[in-house]
């Protein structure tokens, strides 16, 4: 049990570290068929963002390499804030629970009821996908874990009153409820075990994956229509920053770009007035397309000079894993997953350092032959993290569980 606020821990919580119900790695895969499996599937509402590519990307994988199991996407709101995310497949089906979420949650926390299964019927297997573990009947509880940047920067975040919910309430309650976690990177995983006194041996590292989508090799019909739909007449710079935060590091990476590629605009994708509420009027030479349709934004970042994406921290980094599968040269910071995630497939800067990242685009900007390299390494890097091997592994956890 522990109790300290300073470690990010809810005061009751207990990390239960038996693996009774979570069997060591090296044991076989079961072989149980017709497991029942719900999801919570909120954040995939939402247009962008690191979460919502996440439930989007893995679940259609999980169903069609799964097809003996069934999959409930479970979303809990009070407003219909926009349509209910569905892939429409065969063996997937979705339930919107039209209760408030935090009424929801302060049963589920402090009475642990009413149970998921109340509403959906039955399940083997509850996955959380963010933050939340409702209470359950007998289904085995699943966690993903994301990052625990907030703990160790709240200073990186716009939204404070939010990320202190999460990450001081809702994630220890979720934790202590787990029966298994996953982490997306062995950063997450280290931050878990550092910050939060998690037992290592319940925690699985599962990297992401990207999209087929993202291996682009744009004609010059449709990447010059790309080009002038979204007014890229001439070279660019592309930073796709996913959610736009202080942590993306924008204004020193819009200084540096300016100073290092003069003339040369730096395409930013993704909300336009959350990005433009952290540049103020800083927009000289910048582009903001907004957030891109999912056809549109291989290409976008196929047709750029360089990627950037030198973040202050990351749980994982997926937009570096789309600007290299798109074919595209990455700068990206030496810190958090990111090294991790690109290998060495990337140029790492110090993301504190406007010199470091202006050096590096200068440089790489001159060096065609590097560029090349760069090209093919990255690619490579991420064939190896697919969302088939994702899906596989969190099967794996499932039937571990079951």
């Amino acid at each position: 049990v522990f109790s300290s606020y300073a470690a990010g821990i809810h005061p009751g919580a207990t990390w239960r570290t038996s693996t009774d119900s979570f069997p060591a790695p090296h044991l076989r895969r079961s072989k149980v068929t017709g497991v029942r499996i719900a999801l919570d599937a909120y954040q995939a509402l939402q247009s962008y963002g690191g979460v919502s590519r996440y439930v989007r990307e893995l679940v259609p994988v999980l169903a069609g390499s799964s097809p003996a199991d069934s999959f409930v996407l479970f979303t809990n709101r009070f407003r219909q804030l926009s349509p209910s995310w569905n892939p429409r497949l065969p063996n997937v089906r979705c339930y919107d629970l039209r209760i408030p979420r935090r009424l929801m949650q302060a049963g589920w926390d402090h009475l642990a009821w009413p149970p998921v299964e109340a509403f959906i019927g039955s399940l083997d297997v509850f996955h959380g996908t963010h933050f939340v573990l409702p209470a359950v009947r007998r289904a085995k509880r699943v966690l993903t874990v994301h990052d625990l940047t907030y703990l160790r920067h709240p200073e990186y975040f716009a939204n404070r009153a939010l990320n202190e919910r999460g990450y001081r309430k809702e994630l220890p309650r979720a934790l202590a409820r787990a029966d298994a976690v996953i982490a997306d990177s062995r950063q997450t995983r280290d931050d878990l075990i550092e910050l939060m006194g998690y037992p290592e041996g319940r925690i699985r590292v599962i990297h992401h994956g990207v999209d087929e989508r993202f291996w682009v090799s744009a004609d010059s019909a449709s990447l010059a229509e790309m080009k002038a739909r979204y007014g890229l007449s001439r070279p660019y710079l592309v930073f796709l920053v996913g959610t736009a935060e202080p942590r993306k590091n924008l204004l020193r990476t819009v200084r540096a770009a300016r100073r290092a590629a003069p003339g040369v605009p730096l395409v930013i994708i993704g909300e336009r007035a959350a990005i433009r509420g952290l540049l103020g009027d800083d927009l000289a030479g910048v582009i903001l397309p907004g957030v891109l349709p999912d056809e549109d934004l291989p290409v976008v970042l196929n047709g750029a000079e360089l990627a950037l994406y030198p973040s202050l921290y990351e749980g994982f980094g997926l937009p570096a894993l789309e600007a290299m599968a798109a074919g595209v040269p990455l700068i990206t910071s030496n810190r958090s997953a990111l090294p991790e995630v690109v290998e060495k497939a990337a140029v790492l800067v110090d993301p504190e350092s406007e010199d470091n990242i202006e050096e590096a685009i200068r440089e790489l900007l001159e060096d065609g032959d590097r560029r090349q390299q760069l090209i093919k390494l990255g690619r490579a890097r991420a064939r190896e993290l697919s969302w088939d091997l994702a899906a596989q592994r969190v099967v794996e956890v499932y039937r571990e569980l079951v």
